[in-house]
């Protein structure tokens, strides 16, 4: 038997903080990167706000302590996103499309539009629960609901959108999982926006929140999804900065510094 030669613990010590470091760096980086927009906040407190509602009316029915820590999670987490959608209508209305020519941007105006009216609604609450502007309970429960229907009017027309796009490939590729996650998302939100508003008396309380958060969860994937794409770019564009340039570029350049010399001393 050959033994084989071992190399001492702390080299292996090393070698296995490298590896941990080359995998735990680029999570970092995308949560660094994720962390840095007000979508990541707003979809990772709405999965805890539907979260919590589904815990709370399937678990924990019965007084406890858990029961009151799901109820407290559940309305701070509400409170905390209407404070995340103060003046966001700025930022949709800037970026509508204004000329809408086709059916599909006709249908992406709309869910804009209604978007915009939803975060102008929601600032109205906002500013009416906090006693900015003075408003009586009937009247924030009239703006709740008109909050309720911008929100069915933002999600409902992209569900044919979606379906047109994934009815137009052939073939699955890189874009089917996205699509398959915005078609979902969308349908799921407008049966959670229809039982808001009492149009859909067959979904429960329970299946709203659970569709709640399955929806929240997508759009907490779209946000880690695009934060990597950017830490990706971002990694290519330091191995590009950081590689020596190629032989053939430095001779190309020296081959061009011969010809400028010629032409010179000619």
């Amino acid at each position: 038997n050959i033994s084989r030669p071992t190399r001492p613990p702390a080299i292996r010590l090393r070698e296995m903080s490298d590896v941990k470091k080359t995998f735990r760096a680029p999570l970092l980086r995308i949560l660094q990167v994720a962390l840095k927009t007000h979508r990541s906040y707003d979809k990772i407190c709405r999965t805890l706000q539907y979260g919590s509602a589904f815990f709370l009316v399937t678990f924990c029915k019965h007084p406890s302590t858990m029961r009151d820590m799901f109820s407290r999670v559940k309305s701070t987490t509400g409170s905390c996103r209407r404070i995340l959608r103060w003046g966001q209508f700025v930022n949709v209305l800037l970026e509508m499309n204004q000329t809408p020519k086709t059916w599909q941007e006709t249908c992406q105006w709309i869910s804009d539009a209604s978007l915009t009216l939803f975060y102008i609604v929601e600032n109205l609450i906002y500013a009416g629960e906090t006693g900015m502007v003075p408003m009586t309970k009937e009247k924030l429960n009239q703006l709740a609901w008109w909050s309720d229907f911008f929100w069915l009017f933002e999600v409902l027309p992209l569900v044919p959108v979606f379906a047109d796009k994934l009815n137009q490939q052939e073939q699955p590729d890189h874009t089917t999982n996205d699509l398959t996650a915005g078609f979902l998302l969308n349908s799921f939100d407008t049966l959670v926006a229809a039982h808001d508003l009492g149009l859909q008396p067959s979904v429960g309380a329970p299946a709203r929140h659970l569709l709640g958060t399955i929806t929240s969860l997508i759009g907490v994937r779209s946000v880690v999804k695009a934060a990597r794409e950017v830490v990706i770019e971002k990694q290519k564009e330091k191995r590009q900065a950081a590689a020596p340039p190629s032989p053939g570029a430095n001779t190309s350049c020296e081959s061009a510094e011969l010809v400028e010399d010629t032409k010179t001393q000619t």
